[in-house]
């Protein structure tokens, strides 16, 4: 069998229709490839349950599966063999009536995740030769890649259509009367009752604990329990919801996880059949304030995307709730002091992001001007002037990930950021203040020639105050400088705008092109006096895409960027690549807290070295660096491994048991590269890899 055509049965191995004939086909296959007398795969389903499929019809019952060899390696996550079966300690009846006379069982395993066991099965042999296990670790390994990487894409598409329909059902929301308890409790309860659909959750939570809001709903029967706390009652302090926030816990913890903070599961999760959960804190100004709980009736496969898609939907639950409460207030609280309250609310908004701040104020001020230009009346000015400060109102629901992004937006990340304008409407459409404009934020982003959105609208189909801003908003972002581009001035700006052609009211251009020159530095001189944020703020909002949140150190992309200026400017250097050695051996026998310090120690202990530059962590236990120094790279490592490792334990020593054991369990495997004329970082990355993986075969 060639290995496109091996490749492409384990395609369709995972979950599909065909799932069964799959296997069956592919271990048959290698059953003539590999000459034995039958190949076997057990499949993990759950920790307890697995499938097997058979080269030869074989279905064996549950009972010869548990404890049974596949279950051990799948377990032990090794390979065992075994030559006289029915004399080892894992012989088991139904395999003995069989005729099994000997097995190897590899495990299917990649990243640290195990898919299940491929074995081999001798009738007729107490003993299968090493060139036969050889080839079938190497099957192995080729199934484990695929096998992960498929579930990988899987889980990519779940988690983005998971997130679009989230957003999609906010975007068609009304916010509620947060001061009506009853409106606001159908609000809530509705949602959760959304969410549990699109995540496919049994149970929901909600904890809102300085507004004394409470809110559970689970499935029952066809149809939804639901609980509703407006007061800190015992049964409250009981939820586990509660007992987060009152510790405090900043990261997302799943039900297993509980016991590790010193909480007991509620009395309401075990009436639940509660099997999984996962619990997420929401923090603002680094104060926990909400906690949102998934539970469900199942073992639940998660990965980091899948909590960070649940995280940004508590955090969007979260800011709409305060979004609806703030404007509650504010509609009807603002009678003389409304302008003056909406632009500082607007810049605080705005602070999130520096490269916006100012934008609606400015917008606010191009629009009114423009609508004078026009010969609008003073109150339709005074429209153009509202309808500019809240018309990126609903940014507040985009992700951070996705509206503090400095490069280029990807595909996907565009149609998330794109619903912020019907955002916008669906959160004032409803104050009675702001009846008159809602069209107008809603429709800014649509185009005369009918390529805007979210309608498609086009030309008269436009309101005349929608049209007066997408002007207004044009020109502003033209003539402000953002991460991807430098600002245009004003002249430039203004053929910009004539250059867009049926795209905006040419004839609103045209009329307002002195207006807009005028107001430029009126307008940008006022906004200035309002600016209250620090001048170094960027380069903090910088460091949260460039560098690695855990250790402070440079990411992937910019050490290679970095390694890159050295090669063009002809620089001779020596690239290093540094791996912590067993860091998951570590993780599971002495606890992740335990692996974290061992990674942070290295990086401090690699980044006090005088001749480590460009210091980068790009793996979970590996770094990244360049050595410019004038020892000679072999002599350099053998300091350098000496110096790091010392570090490492002196400080565990400080801080855990003195576990004598340490410096056996501290080591680190270290390669390196040297540049030479026309290699890119890339080729000398993986030159290092190769040379580590050289290193780990020597060591075996």
């Amino acid at each position: 069998m060639k290995l496109n055509e091996f490749l492409k049965i384990i395609e369709h191995l995972h979950g599909g229709k065909d799932e069964e004939k799959g296997w069956d086909w592919l271990l048959r296959e290698l059953k003539v490839i590999l000459n034995v007398d039958s190949v076997f795969f057990a499949k993990v389903v759950d920790e307890n349950t697995f499938n097997c499929f058979s080269s030869d019809d074989v279905n064996p019952p549950f009972l010869a599966l548990r404890n049974s060899v596949a279950h051990h390696t799948i377990k032990l996550k090794k390979t065992i063999k075994i030559d006289n079966y029915p004399k080892s300690k894992y012989a088991k009846d139904y395999w003995i009536d069989k005729g099994v006379k000997s097995i190897i069982s590899v495990p299917v395993i990649f990243s640290g995740e195990v898919f299940g066991a491929l074995q081999i099965v001798s009738f007729s042999s107490s003993q299968i030769e090493d060139s036969v296990v050889d080839t079938l670790k190497a099957f192995a390994e080729i199934v484990s890649f695929v096998l992960y990487y498929r579930r990988k894409t899987e889980s990519t598409d779940k988690i983005l259509k998971f997130m679009v329909r989230e957003f999609e059902y906010f975007y068609s929301r009304e916010l509620p009367d947060f001061f009506d308890k009853e409106n606001l409790k159908k609000w809530i309860v509705e949602y959760l009752i959304n969410i549990m659909d699109i995540t496919d959750s049994y149970a929901v939570g909600f904890g809102f604990p300085k507004e004394q809001i409470f809110v559970a709903v689970n499935k029952k029967g066809s149809g939804f329990e639901e609980r509703f706390f407006t007061e800190i009652t015992k049964e409250v302090k009981d939820l586990i919801l509660y007992k987060i926030w009152k510790k405090s816990i900043g990261n997302i913890v799943s039900f297993d996880e509980l016991s590790n903070y010193g909480i007991q599961p509620s009395k309401m999760s075990l009436d639940a059949s509660i099997k999984s959960a996962l619990f997420v804190p929401v923090k603002y100004n680094d104060e926990v304030v909400v906690v949102l709980g998934f539970g469900y009736d199942r073992k639940l496969y998660v990965d980091r995307d899948y909590k960070l898609a649940l995280q940004n939907c508590a955090t969007h639950l979260t800011f709409m709730l305060l979004a609806a409460k703030n404007l509650t207030l504010l509609n009807s609280e603002l009678i003389d002091v409304e302008e003056s309250f909406l632009e500082s609310f607007i810049l605080v908004m705005e602070a999130r992001d520096v490269y916006t701040k100012g934008h609606s104020l400015r917008v606010a001020h191009y629009a009114s001007v423009i609508g004078k230009a026009l010969g609008v009346s003073e109150k339709e000015q005074k429209k153009l002037y509202i309808a500019g400060l809240l018309h990126d109102i609903g940014k507040i629901g985009i992700p951070d990930n996705i509206l503090l992004k400095p490069g280029i937006l990807s595909p996907n990340e565009y149609e998330i950021i794109k619903n912020h304008a019907e955002f916008s409407y669906q959160i004032i459409k409803n104050i009675k203040r702001f009846e008159d404009i809602t069209d107008y934020v809603r429709y800014h982003h649509e185009r005369c020639d009918g390529s805007g959105y979210p309608k498609g609208l086009r030309g008269k189909e436009i309101p005349l105050g929608a049209r007066i801003l997408a002007i207004a908003d044009v020109f502003d972002a033209v003539t402000t400088t953002r991460p991807y581009r430098k600002k245009l001035s004003v002249v430039s700006a203004l053929e910009l705008l004539v250059d867009m052609g049926k795209a905006l009211d040419q004839d609103i251009v045209k009329k307002s092109a002195n207006v807009l020159n005028e107001a430029f530095d009126r307008v940008q001189g006022r906004i200035g006096k309002r600016d209250f944020l620090p001048e170094d703020i960027d380069s903090v909002r910088q460091n949260i895409f460039t560098t690695d949140y855990m250790t402070g150190l440079l990411r992937r992309k910019q050490f290679v960027e970095k390694v890159d200026g050295l090669i063009r400017n002809f620089e001779r250097f020596y690239m290093f690549y540094f791996d912590i050695k067993n860091l998951s051996y570590i993780n599971h026998v002495y606890s992740m807290d335990i692996g974290d310090k061992i990674i942070l120690y290295t990086a401090e202990a690699l980044k006090g070295l005088d001749d480590v530059n460009f210091l980068a962590r790009t793996e979970p236990d590996a770094f990244y660096f360049i050595y410019k120094g004038k020892n000679e790279p072999g002599v350099f490592v053998l300091g350098l491994k000496r110096i790091v490792k010392s570090y490492v334990i002196d400080n565990l020593l400080k801080e855990e048991i003195n576990i004598s054991s340490w410096k056996k369990v501290i080591d680190f495997y270290v390669s390196f590269s040297e540049f030479l004329p026309g290699r890119s970082a890339e080729d000398m990355m993986y030159e290092c890899k190769q040379r580590k993986k050289e290193i780990e075969e020597l060591l075996l």
